[in-house]
């Protein structure tokens, strides 16, 4: 799923939206696992999951911008 039609949504990359971080943890099929926080580099933040659909689509709506690229693992 590409979200600027250059880039698909990877493990490890950071998106920023005007209200939040979102750092993608894992990809599957059809579900994305990922943290969303107001501070970057927070610990403790809970993962959560939605679509990956969705997220895209979210992702879009809020004109987010990618500030970390997919890590290697």
């Amino acid at each position: 799923m590409k979200i600027d039609g250059k880039r698909p949504l990877a493990k490890g990359q950071i998106w920023r939206t005007g209200v939040a971080d979102i750092e993608i943890m894992a990809l599957g099929k059809r579900l994305i696992h990922y943290r969303i926080t107001k501070q970057l580099g927070r610990k403790g933040v809970s993962s959560q999951i939605s679509g990956i659909q969705a997220m895209a689509d979210y992702l879009k709506v809020n004109q987010a911008r990618l500030i970390r690229g997919a890590s290697n693992n």
